[in-house]
């Protein structure tokens, strides 16, 4: 199947990543895991809150960034693309 027939089906998530066993990002991913266990004994119940808020302002945060990054990576590769097929003899583009 074609890249653009699976990204209509749905099989294709950019947004979607495996983790690596022992990569760089499953350590750090364990080390943040690990600090807000150590971390919730200490505070509070109503700092437990503004520190839940907090991780999901944080989350939304990355996610828009992840998504304005993509988007951008996206548009450049399409230019990359335009301007290697700009002097091609390709019937959709004029040139």
């Amino acid at each position: 199947m074609k890249i653009l027939e699976e990204f209509w089906y749905g099989n294709i998530q950019p947004n979607e990543r495996d983790v690596v066993p022992n990569s760089r990002l499953a350590k750090l991913l364990k080390l943040v895991a690990k600090n807000e266990e150590n971390l919730a004994p200490m505070l509070s119940e109503d700092a437990k809150g503004v520190f839940e808020k907090l991780k999901d302002s944080q989350d939304e945060l990355s996610s828009m960034n992840e998504r304005d990054s993509f988007v951008l990576g996206f548009r450049l590769g399409a230019r990359f693309m335009l301007e290697v097929m700009e002097d091609m003899d390709v019937p959709f583009i004029d040139g």
